[in-house]
């Protein structure tokens, strides 16, 4: 080991004082002397403590660099090991709730639970692949699964993105943006919006969408094509009870539906859209397949935001035209409506909400006008606690007419 200046300085002078007798030194000189003595050995102390800790911060490092040469070994070892590879990444998202309800002179009791998990896969920055579950408890015990969504992206560029498979509609806003329990302001859906409503849920097929600036304005577009909705008839098989504008594998028709929405943002926080589409349905009983008839949606929708407050409103309408020689000759028209109001207060995780919804359909037994008032407390930016009065009007003795209370708490991740 060498040693620096100072340590040989000390070294000679301890050699020096050891070869010398006590008598050749006076008292006061010995004196001094000794207290020499006694801070060069201090010296020395600190010099020893100073080449210890040295040597442990060397040591320290050379852990910390094998360390990190055993992590980057792992890191090499897994990435070419895995399926998905150093280029592709793969994450887990989703929400579950639960809920009970209380309706007047009816049923009461929790009435919901569900787990939808969405899983995302990734190649570079070109190809995304989305898919949703929906698990939801049935009245009787048992689990209903259903596939809300599987879809693969390819980003073209910064203005389009190509897409195909089964995707929430992009006719309409609700349903493909605010639809989720963790999402919605309100613990139930506005009336019509719905499975089997006024509002398409789904499609299979593929499209387009993407956005681009008009000057400073923004502008959102999404279109597509689709298999379109299927009819679904009453019991009697004389009437078409309902619209089922969720994505399916088969096309009735054998004619697709063109459709989506456009959107415009003024300003950051106001968007106004428009959406439309058209299509030709057919009734199909058991593979015996009637002729085709016309199909339209339209609908337009608008959102506003602005410090803590959220409003919201939309409209939809679908028409299926008359067919004579059917056996369900009539067609019909299904329309919802709806506007609500949100105001989260500062500070607070409280949010009350108020919303107003109307659902309109060839049948009496299903045309409803609510009302709705609702308190939320944000437990987290993803975890909400919701307590909700519904005041129904309908038809006389269906559910439709019965007020309700509604607890809900929703958690996404």
């Amino acid at each position: 080991m060498k040693l620096n200046s100072r340590q040989a300085a000390v070294a000679a002078a301890l050699a020096l004082l050891a070869g010398a007798t006590p008598a050749a030194w006076g008292d006061a000189e010995t004196d001094k002397l000794r207290a020499e003595i006694e801070q060069l050995k201090r010296d020395m102390r600190e010099l020893r403590s100073a080449l210890e800790r040295q040597k442990q911060d060397t040591a320290t490092k050379q852990d910390v660099q094998a360390v990190q040469s055993e992590v980057a070994q792992v890191r090499s070892s897994a990435e070419s090991s895995s399926m998905l590879g150093r280029n592709s990444m793969a994450h887990l998202a989703g929400y579950g709730d639960f809920g009970y309800a209380r309706r007047r002179s009816s049923d009461r009791g929790f009435n919901l639970a569900s787990f939808n998990p969405i899983f995302h896969f990734q190649y570079q920055d070109r190809i995304f692949f989305e898919t949703e579950l929906e698990t939801v408890l049935q009245p009787d015990g048992t689990t209903e699964v259903n596939l809300e969504y599987a879809n693969l992206n390819y980003f073209l560029n910064d203005y389009v993105t190509l897409f195909g498979g089964k995707f929430l509609s992009p006719i309409g806003y609700f349903r493909q943006n605010l639809h989720p329990s963790w999402i919605n302001k309100f613990a139930s859906e506005p009336p019509g919006f719905g499975h089997d409503g006024a509002a398409p849920s789904s499609d299979v097929g593929a499209g387009a969408r993407g956005g681009f600036y008009l000057g400073s304005m923004k502008a959102k577009y999404a279109l597509y094509a689709g298999n379109g909705p299927r009819l679904e008839l009453n019991g009697a098989g004389d009437e078409i009870e309902a619209i089922m504008a969720e994505g399916a594998t088969s096309n009735p028709a054998k004619t697709l539906l063109l459709g989506g929405r456009v959107a415009l943002q003024p300003v950051s926080n106001l968007e106004l859209g428009v959406s439309a589409g058209t299509s030709k349905v057919a009734v199909d009983m058991g593979g015996v397949v009637e002729p085709k008839r016309s199909y339209r949606v339209a609908g337009a929708d608008i959102g506003f935001q602005w410090k803590g407050l959220d409003l919201r409103g939309e409209y939809i309408r679908q028409r299926v035209g008359a067919l004579e020689m059917s056996v369900a000759p009539e067609g019909g028209a299904w329309s919802a409506r709806y506007v609500q109001a949100a105001y989260r207060i500062a500070g607070t995780g409280w949010e009350p909400v108020v919303r107003w919804g109307r659902f309109i359909s060839p049948h009496e037994d299903q045309k409803q006008k609510q009302l709705g008032f609702g308190l939320n407390y944000w437990v987290a930016s993803n975890a909400v606690a919701k307590l909700g009065y519904e005041r129904n009007r309908g038809l006389a003795g269906t559910a439709n007419d019965a007020n309700r209370v509604l607890l809900q708490f929703a958690y996404g991740f």
